[in-house]
């Protein structure tokens, strides 16, 4: 009977440790977020600590398009601002004249009905003029915390 009971047990805690992740169609709906924004200013060659959180709620719409994810603000898809959503893609990199644009994001799945998102974004200027790198050079963090409000 332990066996039993044992078997039972390891295989109830291995089917139920699934990772959950956030999935297109879990997306899709209405969503109100609190968005925190943040920013490091680039100064004597070094960018800075971040400023303080800057708050913000939003309605966020995603909608699935064409075959894909869109994000955007408008109820029509054709009508306000909408762009494609990519939920596996963590990293991109991009050199375009000495300037690299670097963006890290994560999705963190919460429940059904709840999700974070954390976008970094950096772009820095390799150049043998720093007053230029000041000009060109940023970090940002963007957290979101969303809770969904409308299937």
């Amino acid at each position: 009977m332990k066996r039993i009971l044992s078997v039972v047990l390891v295989c109830l805690a291995l089917l139920g440790c699934g990772e959950k992740k956030i999935t297109e169609e879990m997306l899709v709906g209405e969503w109100e977020c609190t968005i925190s924004n943040q920013e490091a200013k680039w100064e004597n060659g070094v960018f800075q600590d971040f400023a303080p959180p800057q708050i913000d709620k939003k309605l966020v719409t995603y909608k699935m398009y064409d075959g894909m994810l869109m994000k955007g603000t408008g109820d029509d898809i054709n009508v306000g601002d909408w762009h494609t959503v990519f939920i596996s893609k963590e990293k991109n990199i991009s050199i375009v004249n000495s300037i690299q644009y670097y963006s890290s994001v994560k999705w963190e799945y919460i429940s059904d009905k709840q999700y974070k998102v954390i976008v970094n974004y950096e772009v820095t200027y390799s150049s043998d003029l720093p007053e230029w790198s000041e000009g060109i050079n940023s970090r940002s963090k963007s957290e979101n915390n969303c809770i969904k409000i409308k299937n």
